[in-house]
């Protein structure tokens, strides 16, 4: 199938440009958004731009979440490799990691997306095999009314005075990971962090599988801490929660969010992906994504008012400054964590 290019300048949003990519033949491709809180905003926007450039490309949004959507993606890829069931979109590290290991992306062509020079380095991929878009620094965030003085330092998460205080997800595996930096481990040696919250297992009031849990129990300050996203901290926040967000002295935790591609895309479909991705991470897309979405880009030239300038929980300092996991190695190692967990430290509970 030929492809033939054409470059325009165009305006888009707040006067960014779009490149656009003309095919001789019919294209058709699948995007893949996250659903809700202003998540489809800026890609709808952008597709539709692309859409009316491009009458002859046909672009299916698939709007849904990674927890439902990805395991589809997988089973595509095995039945199906040359035909998969979406070709690019929006995918959390856990996506991204646990693809890395099923062969899932495609690499981007540094020629084609020429926005991948902008991006932070710490959260470019291998071989440009996806690219950090955005991130949501994990804090601790605090009951303010049972919580004098903002927590300062992660290891306030296992501290005795915060017996029966502490809430989170169930099997965080980042807690356990920074438990076990903060206590002469890593990722790879996690032995110390299973130690630490084994020892001090009793700080937990409760370990949920929701953000609305987590909220209810700070609000209602029968949880008084919790590590949480600097994103929907911000919102509770705006919305009159008695929360405070905390960024303890060791960093936040970084929790990136990519754009990528699929294995199996076909040429023409690869430039299509790929243009539609080198424009969401144009300078006015990536500020405008995360002003509406209360996340931080990774694109160091994006586009921020002065909220976003000033508020550490948007700007671009909470990302440069954050601490990089190593999301791959725990994607990995994530089944014997679980298991260990249960073991170590829900037994202990009781």
């Amino acid at each position: 199938m030929r492809v033939t290019q054409l470059l325009a300048a165009a305006s888009l949003l707040a006067g960014a440009s779009i490149a656009t990519a003309q095919a001789a033949d019919p294209v058709k491709i699948t995007f893949f958004i996250w659903a809700g809180s202003n998540q489809g905003i800026v890609p709808l926007e952008v597709i539709e731009k692309y859409k009316a450039k491009n009458p002859n490309v046909t672009i299916n949004i698939l709007e849904s979440n990674n927890a439902i959507t990805f395991p589809k993606m997988v089973a595509a890829r095995r039945t199906t490799p040359d035909d998969p069931l979406v070709h690019c979109g929006f995918f959390n590290i856990d996506s991204v990691t646990k693809g890395d290991v099923a062969g899932l992306w495609a690499p981007f062509d540094e020629k084609r997306v020429t926005n991948l020079k902008n991006v932070i380095p710490e959260y470019k991929r291998p071989e440009n095999r996806g690219v950090g878009y955005q991130m949501s620094g994990i804090g601790i965030l605090y009951n303010k009314d049972q919580v004098k003085e903002p927590p300062t330092t992660w290891a306030d998460m296992w501290d005795p005075k915060y017996r029966g205080r502490v809430t989170m997800f169930d099997y965080d595996t980042r807690m356990l990971a920074i438990a076990a930096r903060l206590n002469g481990g890593d990722e790879n040696k996690p032995d110390p962090g299973f130690e630490v919250w084994a020892k001090n297992a009793k700080n937990f009031r409760a370990l949920v599988d929701s953000n609305d849990a987590v909220k209810n129990l700070l609000v209602s300050g029968d949880a008084h801490i919790a590590p949480w996203f600097s994103g929907l901290s911000y919102v509770w926040l705006s919305e009159g929660s008695p929360l405070g967000f905390a960024i303890p002295k060791e960093g936040a935790i970084a929790f990136p969010m990519f754009l990528a591609m699929v294995d199996g895309v076909t040429p023409a479909q690869k430039a299509v992906c790929e243009d539609l991705i080198n424009t969401l991470m144009e300078p006015d897309n990536a500020g405008r994504y995360s002003k509406l979405t209360f996340s931080v880009p990774l694109v160091s030239n994006a586009t921020l008012d002065e909220e976003q300038k000033k508020n550490p929980m948007l700007n671009m300092e909470l990302a440069k400054n954050a601490i990089a996991l190593d999301y791959n190695h725990i994607g990995e190692v994530a089944a014997d964590w679980r298991e260990r967990w249960d073991r170590e430290v829900k037994t202990k509970l009781r």
